[in-house]
């Protein structure tokens, strides 16, 4: 149960949680391999579905190494530059889509005073195109976007945000996975999973709350829309 008492803030990690980066992400990660394969004159084995999923939620020095063939983990930056303009240009063209219930839930909780983040472990260049293109940017009082930095982890940050509100009471992480709790948990910060995205049942068993809609949130919260 959600101790809210003294309640400030709720943090949000992205994929997963708040957009629905299946209908950008996989047909870029397909369009970035093939394009490798077309450079380099190999044809390797393009990542499964099964075997992206394993892995969304890591930065991407971690994410492209781990989707990748051994035989072509040199070209793991490069993929990534490919796949990253993939993505842009699907959010660009309007493929973006957020879970049922975000926008809404999202205003009405700022709409109560609180005080919004967004924390996720994607890099910034595509963090951007999808506050832009699914108009969750004006949502966010504070956010970080951490794939291009291996000096930082969530829990660094959720750890800091709750110090400059005043404690790990006054601070909510929701996500989908198991690192997202236990970056939660970590920084003394309590957690909601969320059952729409990448992680399993079992990933969010330790969560204060789990819920099965976004708009579940407010009633956790308490707080009456």
């Amino acid at each position: 149960m959600i101790n809210t008492r003294n309640l400030k803030a709720v943090a949000f990690d992205m994929d997963g949680t708040l957009f629905n980066s299946f209908t950008v992400s996989y047909d870029a990660v397909r369009e970035g391999f093939e394009q490798l394969w077309e450079e380099i004159g190999e044809k390797g084995t393009t990542p499964s579905w099964q075997k992206v999923k394993l892995f969304i939620g890591l930065p991407s020095y971690e994410f492209y190494p781990a989707v990748t063939e051994p035989k072509y983990r040199q070209h793991a930056e490069k993929i990534e530059e490919y796949v990253g303009a993939a993505e842009r240009r699907r959010l660009a063209d309007g493929h973006g889509r957020c879970f049922e219930g975000t926008h809404l839930t999202l205003q009405t909780l700022k709409e109560h005073g609180i005080i919004l983040g967004c924390l996720t472990n994607a890099g910034k260049r595509y963090f951007n195109s999808v506050m832009d293109n699914c108009n969750l940017g004006r949502f966010f009082a504070i956010s970080r976007h951490l794939g291009e930095s291996m000096h930082a982890g969530k829990s660094d940050v959720l750890r800091e945000w709750s110090v400059e509100f005043g404690g790990g009471d006054t601070l909510v992480y929701v996500g989908d996975r198991e690192g997202d709790i236990r970056s939660a948990h970590d920084a003394g910060v309590q957690a909601v999973g969320v059952t729409w995205g990448y992680g399993s049942p079992s990933e969010l068993a330790s969560a204060e709350a789990i819920i099965d809609k976004m708009p579940e949130l407010l009633e956790v919260l308490g707080i009456s829309d």
